[in-house]
């Protein structure tokens, strides 16, 4: 969205699919142009690819470009031999990078030595949220804003989406006797070490379920249909907190498919806790920056190894995470009087 919003001139000849590899024939070529209105005058097709390098996918025919926003200075290790584990390797028939960051470490197209790489310049970044930074919006079941709790979390309803039930914890969350600060937590589902359930275990650990000192909402992104690992997360919780009901009615998940939707989301969280490891961490946090919500690049002053199975094999990552007493200075410091409240805007 960001990206389009930056190009209004190519507003009519772009278009957005979630699984462009599966064009490659006549056929299914016919039924794109179908969809999209009209085939390229030139009979060529530029192809933009969205997400991390793990994940990048190349379109037959078409002219590939990766649109970057992580860094993966620091590789994973790992004995696996596939090519694509470190997260530097880039299909052969990828011909550029765009990177949203000039901090990115270049990846290299197998074969290539040196792929181009094209600095995007600042006003990618957040082109689709001018004029988005203000008003007060409506409430948090606003349409375009879904929250769930992890207790009524259910995989198959949050794929189909949206989810419109509304969240019978939340409402419970946000009575005056209940309430609590919410802070987000933006989650890398793209991200195999990503320390996101440690932090969520660390802090149910600080706190009481029943009577918590705030409350997580769980943003997760990239990939949206892996519900496998939230209930992987749910499952994690229950084994672990001291009271597993009480805390998974208390952690929440969501997401905006709306950007008109935005007030309603800082109506209810002003601040974001930010995982220093994720290899997108500098967008998220001028992304979050962008829409009014203060990013926090938590403490890392805690080092473990998390290691992950994943289709390129084992792979262990050097992972900082914030320790016990840190954690536990970030929570006192959203319930001092200054903090804001869900109900302050």
């Amino acid at each position: 969205m960001a990206f389009a919003a930056a190009n209004p001139e190519l507003s009519g000849k772009l278009f957005f699919t979630s699984m462009p590899e599966m064009f490659f024939t006549p056929t299914s070529l016919r039924a794109l142009w179908e969809a999209a209105g009209a085939a390229p005058s030139d009979g060529g097709i530029v192809h933009l690819r969205f997400g991390g390098t793990r994940n990048a996918r190349v379109l037959k025919g078409a002219r590939n470009g990766l649109v970057l926003a992580e860094d993966h200075e620091a590789p994973p290790l790992t004995a696996s031999r596939h090519p694509f584990a470190s997260g530097l390797v880039l299909p052969a028939h990828m011909r550029r990078v765009f990177a949203y960051s000039r901090r990115v470490a270049r990846p290299a197209a197998i074969g290539s030595d040196r792929t181009p790489l094209t600095a995007l310049p600042d006003e990618y970044m957040a082109a689709d949220l001018a004029g988005r930074r203000g008003g007060r919006g409506r409430d948090a079941a606003a349409e375009g804003l879904e929250i769930v709790s992890l207790a009524e979390f259910r995989s198959n309803a949050w794929a189909a989406g949206p989810v419109r039930e509304g969240s019978a914890d939340l409402a419970a969350a946000l009575q005056p006797r209940n309430r609590a600060p919410f802070v987000l937590l933006p989650w890398n589902l793209n991200h195999p070490g990503t320390a996101v359930p440690t932090l969520i275990e660390r802090t149910l650990s600080l706190q009481r379920a029943a009577r918590p000192t705030v409350r997580l909402l769980v943003l997760p992104f990239n990939y949206p249909g892996q519900t496998g690992l939230i209930r992987r997360m749910i499952r994690h919780v229950r084994a672990t907190a001291d009271d597993g009901a009480a805390a998974l009615q208390g952690v929440f998940v969501g997401r905006l498919s709306s950007l008109a939707s935005l007030p309603a989301l800082r109506r209810l969280a002003r601040v974001a806790w930010v995982d220093g490891n994720d290899p997108e961490y500098d967008w998220t946090m001028r992304r979050l920056a962008a829409s009014g919500i203060e990013p926090l690049l938590m403490d890392a002053d805690d080092a473990v190894t998390i290691s992950a199975e994943t289709r390129y094999g084992l792979l262990h990552f050097d992972t900082k995470l914030p320790s016990l007493r840190s954690l536990r200075r970030l929570i006192e410091e959203r319930k001092s009087p200054g903090a804001l409240t869900p109900s302050q805007d």
